[in-house]
């Protein structure tokens, strides 16, 4: 997402938001890389997609083709992978309440 605004035009606040989703996302996923089944960074990475899902209406560029779907695609393939990856990251946590 953070490379998007190379190949495409921008609209409306289509460049800084999506840089800085791109690299919120990225962030995230290399702190969620540093510390697996930590359950409270799970969470931060599906609020960070969200985030990225709902960016071509807070930045006003949803009627633009690249841009917008760029960020619901990017934004839904990391819901879905981090959805994944919280069933793990769970019962790792359960296991580590019972000790």
């Amino acid at each position: 997402m953070a490379l998007t605004p190379l190949w495409s035009t921008a609209m409306g606040d289509s460049v800084p938001m999506l840089i800085t989703a791109g690299a919120l996302l990225f962030v995230v996923g290399m702190i969620n890389l540093a510390g697996p089944n930590l359950y409270g960074i799970e969470i931060g990475q599906l609020l960070a997609a969200g985030i990225a899902i709902m960016l071509p209406w807070l930045g006003n560029f949803a009627g633009s083709n690249i841009p917008a779907m760029t960020a619901w695609i990017g934004g839904g393939i990391a819901v879905i992978a981090t959805v994944l990856a919280m069933k793990p990251s769970v019962d790792a946590s359960h296991r580590l309440a019972r000790q």
